[in-house]
This record gives structure tokens, sequence and C-alpha cells, in this order.
């Protein structure tokens, strides 16, 4: 066994009582449904705290990635088992043990991060001083504050998170408890001497001239700032922050300033208002801060608003504005939502002029017919009060066409297809109800592209049986929908792939060899596993339909199949590899090449499916370039590229090929020959170039 870095051995095995069949030792990885949960939770709490512990330890030798490292994936694997165990334990407290766990990895995740940083601002600050350059120490040192309290404020949360763990596992936690004690005291101590040597501190007092306040009405405010020595700041202008809003003042010969308060979002009534002294990043002054209590009082202000245009449909952009006033005064930084219907389509704040604008689309969720729209603040015993514009907007009704496709598996009735709107736009995040035969109904939900997907149980396959899909949502602007497919006494179901036999094999070994092979080899598997054509039933009848489904829906393509009745486009495949067979060895056999295949269809003018093949060499290259999942979906995998770093030129190809294959997998029409031909080059400059 390999031993662990953190803590116990990884697959160290937890002892067990013995019971009626002298079952001696568990693994923690194969126990379940609650069985030794008890004994296994413990273990997986003492192999978590050696790896707390161990954190500390390197942190407090100055070793980061070896702090960060020790609270991996390997930690986060344990912690997934550990929130499983805790659910079939007999104790409730193992799930707050599990909290305290996930708690404690963020926060000594966080201190390590914290402590780096002030080791590395206190080589600058150090460099610095040595430099004579007092402005840029002086900068740093004030960075260097607001790093130390930060640590300070982390090693407390850490602390509770290590008392907390101890008290309900008994994991004993206390040297690494003192580790970060030790190591954030002497951080405190250092920042002490630095403050001493380079910054002065100071002394805030404020209080309000005036006892009420209100935006109309504002209360005064006066304040003084002196420095430790007791002197003053003295005719300068500083910075103070009131509440959430920062101005600039003026200190007069005895360091004293005057402002107003004119609350927004205060609550009413008596109120404590808390008053900070900014200093410059280059200042040796510190912060500080005081506060004053007024009486906060309500006004009322004048909303306006106006919606362009003032009659639309699903998906329709309405621009939308409005004004927030006080006796003509525009009221900045309050917040507005505007509502059509019960949703709230946007939010956002006023801005310096009281003003806001914004764009939204309508929402499927709002029932056609005469509707209001409402621009309003959503306030309730504030300073500003809760208050509403109301403008007249007519929602017409958008037709809808729904499709779908039914197949059988082992698991059941796969039901697939698609809602979209009589113009062909995709209809997502609505719900479609699935019944086959006289079964009861489910209720599944559009993707982002429309499509829909769910396993229903089957009848006898001897009876030939009906599947209905419908979209019927009451309150909605978007019309009615049904759509059905039979399923005859004991068929596959679905729409089996038609045109030349020998084009459609060639067809599906493209598929398989890419979903479940290599480019040039159809037996090898992604990264350097071997999966053949043999595995396809060991994968489940979920996996080989999903590939055959793909299949012939390029197929269809392939051949301009003009029935739409009963064909849906496809769903990107999520491709979960089974981990392959030692044993096993590669096949001799061999395929047509990535050039082969898209010169192929190219030739022939199928240009989905060339598009398709693109797509999936891109997606292959990238899977195993960058360490993306195979399963990701098209915009994931472009998402990932981003995450990556990618150079703009790389996405920019990356996209090409993407958004052809949108079209080409998903469009009631095909792809433009243009369009394919482009995203084939770029696939072919993907896989020639490697990484940028």
């Amino acid at each position: 066994m390999q031993a662990d870095d953190g803590g116990p051995t990884l697959n160290r095995q937890v002892e067990t009582p013995t019971d009626d069949n002298e079952t001696q030792q568990e693994n923690p990885d194969s126990v379940s449904d609650g069985e030794y949960g008890d004994e296994t939770a413990a273990w997986l709490a003492r192999t978590m705290g050696g790896r707390l512990e161990n954190s500390s330890i390197a942190l407090s030798n100055e070793q980061y990635e070896q702090a960060r490292s020790v609270l991996g994936d390997d930690y986060d694997k344990r912690l997934e088992q550990y929130v499983e165990v805790a659910g079939d334990t007999s104790s409730d407290t193992d799930d707050t043990a599990a909290r305290e766990f996930e708690a404690a990895r963020e926060n000594q995740r966080n201190l390590t991060n914290e402590v780096q940083r002030y080791r590395q601002q206190y080589a600058a600050y150090q460099a610095a001083r040595e430099s004579g350059n007092e402005r840029e120490a002086r900068v740093t040192a004030r960075a260097m504050e607001r790093t130390a309290s930060n640590i300070s404020d982390r090693n407390r949360r850490l602390n509770r998170n290590f008392e907390r763990i101890g008290n309900i596992t008994s994991v004993d936690l206390s040297s690494g408890q003192t580790e970060i004690n030790e190591t954030t005291e002497n951080i405190t101590a250092t920042q002490a001497e630095i403050r001493e040597e380079t910054l002065v501190g100071t002394t805030l007092t404020v209080q309000a001239i005036d006892s009420t306040a209100s935006f109309g009405d504002p209360g005064t405010v006066s304040g003084q700032i002196e420095t430790e020595n007791g002197s003053v700041i003295a005719d300068e202008a500083i910075e103070i922050r009131i509440g959430n809003r920062t101005r600039t003042v003026q200190t007069d010969s005895n360091g004293v300033f005057e402002t107003q308060y004119r609350p927004r979002s205060a609550r009413l009534g008596s109120q404590s208002v808390q008053v900070e002294y900014v200093p410059r990043a280059d200042s040796v002054y510190l912060f500080d801060n005081a506060t004053f209590t007024i009486d906060v009082q309500q006004v009322t202000p004048d909303v306006t608003s106006e919606i362009a245009p003032d009659t639309v449909r699903y998906g329709d952009r309405l621009n939308v504005s409005a004004s927030v006033t006080v006796d003509s005064i525009g009221v900045d930084e309050v917040p507005v939502e505007f509502v059509m219907g019960d949703t709230v389509v946007a939010r956002t704040t006023t801005g310096p002029n009281g003003t806001v604008t914004a764009t939204v689309q309508v929402p499927a969720s709002v029932n056609d017919g005469d509707r209001q729209f409402v621009a309003r603040i959503p306030y309730e015993n504030r300073a500003i009060a809760g208050v509403q514009s109301v403008d007249p907007v007519v929602v017409v009704e958008t037709r809808t066409d729904i499709s779908v496709n039914a197949s059988r598996t082992d698991e059941g009735v796969l039901t697939r297809g698609q809602l979209q709107t009589a113009a062909g736009n995709p209809v997502s995040d609505r719900p479609v109800r699935i019944r086959v035969g006289d079964s009861e109904t489910e209720v599944v939900e559009t993707n982002q592209n429309g499509s829909f997907r769910t396993v229903l149980a089957d009848s006898p396959t001897n009876e030939s049986v009906t599947v209905t899909a419908t979209y019927d949502e009451p309150s909605s602007n978007l019309g009615n929908a049904t759509a059905t497919a039979t399923l005859a006494a004991g068929s596959g179901g679905g729409n089996p792939p038609v045109g030349s036999d020998s084009d459609n094999d060639l067809l599906i070994d493209t598929l398989v060899a890419i979903l479940f092979g290599s480019d040039e080899n159809p037996a090898a598997g992604f990264g350097n596993g071997i999966i053949g054509y043999s595995l396809l039933p060991v994968l489940g009848g979920g996996m080989a339909l999903a590939v055959v489904g793909a299949s012939w829906f390029i197929v269809s393509r392939f051949n301009q199949s003009q029935d739409t009745d009963t064909t849906v486009p496809a769903e990107t495949a999520d491709v979960s590899v089974t981990e392959p067979d030692p044993s096993a060895t590669p096949s001799d056999a061999t395929g047509p090449t990535f050039e082969e295949r898209v010169e192929t269809y190219l030739d022939s003018g199928n240009y989905d499916a060339a598009t398709m093949v693109a797509y999936l060499a891109v997606h292959d290259e990238l899977a195993v370039e960058n360490g993306i999942d195979e399963g990701t979906t098209h915009w994931e995998l472009l998402q990932r590229s981003r995450e990556h770093g990618l150079s703009d030129e790389r996405m920019a190809d990356i996209e090409t090929v993407v958004e052809a294959f949108e079209t080409a997998a998903f469009a009631p029409t095909s792809v433009e020959p243009s369009r394919a031909k482009a995203a084939v080059e770029r696939a072919r400059k993907i896989r020639s170039n490697g990484s940028p």
C-alpha cells in the first residue's frame, strides 16, 4: 500500500467488530448501506484530521504548496465519503462534523494564501526600506495591515473549526492549533514592529450636529482626526466613509471637518452610523473609525419609467428605463427591480443622476394579454420608501412546435424531443409532460437548446405503444403543443439509419471510433485506455444507444431525410468511459483517418457529418491537451478552454468549430458549406498545432 503524505495510509483497513460472518476488516471505499458506518466515519475523520494538521505544519515551515496539496483532491474525496457515510450513521453529529471539515479546509487554504502573501509583502517592504524608498515602504506596510488582519480573522475561524471537530469526533487537532496560532502570533508581532517604525496611529471622533436626517433634509455631522502623539491632521483634504459611501472633506486648522449625512438604505428610527477615516495608500497615517447616532426619517421618491416597444412576445427584447428623484434631486445608488407578471426580469442600481436603463427579454412565464410592467424600489422601512411605477404592455401568444422520438432500451422507453417556437427558436427551461401509453405522466424540463430526454417505464414489448409529449402551461405566453411517436410491438423504436449500407457503416464506424477511440484506430480509447467495439454491451444500453442515436442523426442528415415528424436533433452524449481491463489488447483493425472522413463527407456534400467529425476530433484533442472531461458539452468545452488561458487565436478557432457544430447537431436546417469547410480547416489547425 502507498502511504498518504497527509495522514494515515489511504488504503488502511478499518478494524470492525467480529460478527456472525467473522468479518474483521472493511475498506472505507467499499463500505455502504450503513454497514460499519460509525467505524468508517471515525477512520475518515482521523484521515482528514491528519491532513489538516500536516497542512498546518507545512504552513509554519513556509511550505505553501505542500500545505495546499495535502488538502487537495484526496481530502475532497475523503470528505465526500464522510458526507455519504454520515447520512448512514447512527449519530446526527456526523453531519455537523462534515460541515466543519469542509469549513476547516477552506479556512486552512485561505490562511495559507494570506500567510504566503504577507511574507511576500514583508520581503517587498524590507527591500523598499533598504533602498530608501519610504513611500513604497508605507504603501506596502498599509497593505500588510490588511493582510495581517485577514490572517487573524482566518486563524480565529480555523481555531473554531478545530475545536468543534475535536468535540464532535474526538480527533485531537491540538498540535495543528498550536502551529497556526504560533504562525499568526509571529505575524502579529512582526506587523506591530512595522507599524511602530513606519506608520502613525490616528483617533477619529464624530458627532451628529442635527438630531434627524433624511434624503431630502440631510443631517450635519462634525468630526476630528488626531494622531497618536496628540497632534491633529490640519488643513488637509481627507477621505471618510459614512455607511457605504466615500467622500472627500476638508479639515481646518484644528483638524475638524463637517459633512452631510443623506440616508438611502438606512433603517428608520434611531440608528448608529459608522464613519471611517480612509488614508491614502501612501499616507503615513493609519485607519480609524467611530460612530454617531441620529434619527433616520423616510421620504417617498418619485419613480417614473418608460418601456419600448409596448407590444411584445416571448424572447423579444424590451428596452426599459426608470428615474428616481426626491424634490427633483436624483437618488443615486438605490436598487431598482423590473418586473413582468410575477417574474423579476432585471435588477440594477441607479446612477449618479438617479436614472437607470436596461434591456430585458420577455420570459415564457408571463401570461399573454394586457399586462403590467413594473419598475420598483424593493425597500421596506428604509430612508427611501419602496414605491413603483407601472407601464402597460401587451404580451402576444407565441405558437410552439414539439417533436418526440422514442426507442426501447434495457431501462425502459428512451424519449427525446425538442420544444421550439413556430419560428424555430429553442424554448429552454419549460416543463414538458411525457406519457407512455396509459402510464402516469412524467414532467421533464427542456435544456438550453429546448431539448428534453428521459427514460420511462415500458409496457410489455409485445404490445405497440404510443408515446405522447405535451407542452401546455396555463400561465405562459407560449401556445400549447403535442406530438406523438409510436413504438411497434417488440420494436427498437426511434428512426433507424437510412441510405446505402456502405455509407452508413462508414459513418457509424466514424462515430464509434471518435466517441470511443482514437482517430487512427477505432479500438483505441480515450487517454491511454483500450476500449474497442466489444465494450459497447458492457457500457450499458443507455450509452450504446447514445452512440447509435448520434449515428442515426448524422446519417439522416447525410441522406437529407425529409421525415421530420418523429426525428429530433440528437443531444450531445454525456460519455462516461468505464475503466478498461488491463489485460485487454488493442485490435489490429484500422479505420478511416480523420482526413479521409471529412474529405468523404465534404466531397459528397454531407456538410453536417463533416462538421460533426471536425468537432469530435477537436473535443478529443482538447480533452487530452487540457485535461477537460470527455463528457463535457460543446459550450462547456468552450468555457473550459477559456479557463485554461488559451490564446485569442486558438479560442477563435475553437469557437468556429463549436458554433458550426451547434448548427449541425441541433438546428432544423443543415450547416452552410462555407461554415462546414471553415470548421474542418480549424479542426486541422488545432490538431496539427497542439498546445499554443
